[in-house]
């Protein structure tokens, strides 16, 4: 018999707050991201692999917005915690494929970032845009059916098998690429900025360096400014993922089976601020990208003049 002490029950005001809380994080989600997808297609300058992947990434952040996040508006309201409620399973298979998709596209944009930087050549003969279609569909197939194990697994005894191998897969895995890719960036990164210092004190005149000495430096700046953005976005990711791992970590590892019925209302905070990093990307772009920046403007622009036409 489930008591009140042992339960994953919300309070009133608790349930409103997340509520609220998830409302606005949906909202900016998929507003942003959809300017994000918006400036992808209709800016050329824009239509590059590595862009493509953020696209992925932020087709993924809009789905946060459009189908999550409702979802836990939805729990939040309702107060509905129990495993096996329907809501709970869609809300969990859910958050899975978003979770692979999130995880492998930063991977993916990382060893973008990692070829372009480290092996210019390399990666004009690797990165080939069929290459990078077949990659993201490859990925999106991959999450949609991994997250699917959800639905075969039921028994709330086989879940924290379940949520071992997602975290192994969903994030072991790619932050292995990403560790090794960034590691490598700013090895190779550090090495151009010596360089390009130890040349800036020889010549004194923009002139002399030529023309394709002085594209090549600003092409390097362009790299490493490219990847201390992903760079960042999977910071903040993982910092906001955090609160949901250290939950996962103590219903993995308690023996009292009281505390992991109780910790489920932390779920609902968990997920809030892990979902919450879909409404940040998109302004990160915007505030690190000058071709970013400028396409966000020209969408906003056209918006605009299409609602005074109207």
């Amino acid at each position: 018999m489930m008591t009140e002490q042992c339960s994953g029950h919300l309070e009133y005001t608790t349930s409103v707050i997340l509520a609220l809380l998830h409302s606005v994080s949906g909202f900016m989600s998929i507003i942003g991201n959809l300017v994000v997808l918006l400036a992808v297609y209709q800016t050329t300058v824009l239509h590059t692999v590595s862009n493509y992947f953020i696209a992925s990434l932020a087709a993924g952040d809009f789905l946060v917005g459009v189908i999550i996040c409702p979802l836990w508006v939805t729990k939040s309201v309702l107060n509905i915690w129990e495993n096996r409620h329907p809501l709970t399973l869609v809300a969990e298979l859910m958050s899975v494929q978003t979770l692979i998709t999130t995880t492998f596209n930063l991977a993916a944009v990382s060893l973008d970032r990692y070829l372009a930087i480290t092996n210019a050549y390399c990666y004009l003969q690797t990165m080939t845009l069929f290459r990078c279609y077949c990659s993201i569909v490859l990925i999106w197939l991959f999450s949609i059916s991994f997250a699917c194990l959800r639905l075969i697994i039921t028994d709330p005894i086989d879940l924290p098998k379940l949520w071992i191998t997602v975290a192994f897969v969903g994030y072991t895995l790619p932050f292995v690429v990403i560790s090794y890719s960034y590691y490598h960036i700013y090895k190779t990164a550090n090495h151009h900025h010596r360089r390009i210092e130890a040349e800036a004190r020889t010549v004194t005149m923009v002139s002399e360096a030529g023309p394709s000495k002085v594209s090549g430096v600003a092409e390097a700046r362009r790299n490493r400014k490219a990847a201390n953005t992903v760079g960042i976005i999977i910071g903040i990711y993982l910092l906001l993922a955090l609160p949901s791992m250290v939950i996962v970590s103590i219903q993995l590892l308690t023996k009292d089976e009281c505390l992991k019925v109780r910790i489920i209302r932390f779920w609902f905070w968990g997920a809030l601020f892990s979902f919450s990093s879909s409404a940040v990307n998109p302004w990160i772009y915007a505030a690190r990208n000058r071709d970013y920046k400028h396409a966000f403007k020209q969408v906003f622009r056209r918006f605009c003049t299409k609602l005074q036409m109207g």
